[in-house]
């Protein structure tokens, strides 16, 4: 992480930096653990839960950890592309398709979690302008999608993106692409997904958590205090 900590020392103000782990609902035993190290070293973490995976015994897992921010990941995270990239939320589904699997999905998260932040997180990053309208109307604040995404633009929805995948950049990539996020400016989105991280990637989190953590250039965020 040389290129990150030059950078960060040299900031002329503090970055705004924000943690999204996707997935929640599977590998339980990882996600977990991903949760514990962000309460040790005190940094607010948001959770993207699918609706249908969500058992019982992980919600009150989940609410026992009070840095811990929940919200919506998609509904079974199920693609229903028949060509093309996954996703959940493409252009095969009408507008009505989407707003009824978002709806029943975010019903299950208020009886499970009793809390939730109203963000709306689609699997793989992806859908469509109707997702978008679907979420507005059920009355979430916030889209996130990944940063290089056309942004939808919609009156009252706020959309903040993540611009970094921990699990899935090798260290020398994560440390130059990270460097070059704060030289431009926050928000910095900083994403996880636990279910494939094995233990060399909980290391390599642990050590970038810990930097970002004690620097006096980073200000760590939930995602809802962007709107």
């Amino acid at each position: 992480m040389r290129k990150l900590l030059e950078t960060l020392d040299s900031a002329p103000e503090p970055v705004e930096v924000f943690f999204r782990d996707d997935d929640a609902g599977w590998e339980d035993a990882r996600l977990l653990a991903l949760c514990d190290l962000f309460g040790a070293l005190e940094l607010p973490l948001d959770l993207a839960v699918i609706p249908n995976d969500l058992t019982e015994r992980l919600g009150r897992e989940l609410l026992k950890r009070e840095w811990l921010a929940l919200h919506q990941h998609g509904f079974t995270h199920r693609n229903h592309e028949r060509e093309g990239r996954k996703c959940e939320f493409g252009p095969s589904r009408s507008y009505e398709q989407q707003l009824s699997d978002i709806a029943a999905g975010r019903d299950i998260l208020e009886a499970l979690l009793g809390r939730i932040t109203m963000i709306f997180t689609p699997p793989w990053n992806r859908c469509t302008l109707d997702t978008a309208r679907a979420v507005q109307d059920l009355g979430f604040a916030m889209l996130s999608r990944e940063h290089r995404a056309e942004r939808f633009g919609l009156d009252g929805l706020a959309e903040l993106p993540v611009h970094l995948d921990v699990a899935r950049l090798s260290p020398e990539e994560l440390d130059t692409r990270f460097a070059a996020h704060v030289a431009e400016g926050g928000p910095i989105g900083v994403m996880f997904h636990h279910a494939v991280m094995e233990r060399a990637d909980f290391d390599r989190a642990a050590a970038l958590l810990r930097l970002l953590a004690r620097h006096e250039s980073v200000r760590a965020r939930h995602m809802l205090t962007r709107v």
